[in-house]
């Protein structure tokens, strides 16, 4: 998608982008090909675009996605989805507080293999592995599951970070995860289903206890967790491109 925005450029709206995507130019390429002979846009504009073009063309190749992350309303961050090595993640915790609970588990799924880290085992490795992405999808992350990671692991991820709960509530939806997966269809296994955050700590101090059962119920919701969240990315990037065009 980010090869199609233009809204990035300094002056250019929404509107803009649109009616230059209603007379087929609709890629930095295909603006820069026929620049010369597009007319729907004052001439200004469109130098101020083709300027921009330039620019990102060069920040993209780097792969400075930060340059895009400045550029672009936060509003209109999901555009950079498929610029940038993603992940999505889900952590679970001994209560909700980063500054008196602590990290139990951490999921990072790269969109085919779940990586589950688990506190008193490999919690730590996680800190390395957030570190191979660009691009950070959670549900609520921006309040809980960041700031938690931060704090843990006193360390600033400078990360491009589409927060679902924010993004979905754009298109109508809101409350928690598992009653948007409901609405749109997703469903948990049978095991797993009616396991919500707070079932998710006394899990773990069963598990503390010695129950191993409790353990593996707790990495299966989480695995759950962080594989939906790609679920509800990709319905979100499908309606959004569809309402835009």
């Amino acid at each position: 998608m980010l090869k199609k925005t233009f809204c990035h450029a300094s002056g250019i709206s929404e509107n803009s982008e649109k009616i230059l995507w209603e007379n087929e130019v609709d890629s930095w390429e295909k603006f820069l090909d026929n620049f010369e002979n597009i007319s729907c846009l004052p001439s200004s504009k469109l130098e101020k675009i083709r300027t921009e073009i330039l620019f990102s063309i060069e920040n993209l190749k780097n792969k400075n996605l930060n340059y895009f992350k400045a550029k672009l309303n936060p509003k209109d961050h999901w555009r950079l989805a498929d610029s940038g090595k993603i992940c999505f993640v889900d952590i679970e915790t001994t209560g909700l507080s980063r500054w008196t609970d602590d990290i139990t588990m951490i999921g990072i799924y790269d969109g085919e293999v779940p990586y589950i880290y688990v506190k008193d085992d490999n919690l730590d490795e996680a800190r390395d592995k957030l570190k191979e992405f660009d691009i950070v999808v959670t549900f609520n992350g921006k309040q809980f599951d960041l700031p938690f990671i931060e704090h843990k692991f006193q360390e600033k991820y400078d990360v491009v970070h589409l927060d679902l709960r924010f993004l979905l509530k754009e298109l109508g939806f809101s409350g928690g995860l598992k009653k948007i997966e409901k609405a749109l269809g997703v469903n948990r296994a049978e095991e797993v289903a009616d396991i919500d955050g707070f079932e998710a700590v006394r899990l773990w101090r069963r598990y503390k206890r010695g129950d191993e059962n409790a353990l593996e119920l707790l990495l299966k919701y989480n695995e759950e967790d962080i594989v939906n969240l790609k679920y509800l990315l990709d319905y979100y990037l499908r309606e959004k491109l569809r309402l835009l065009n």
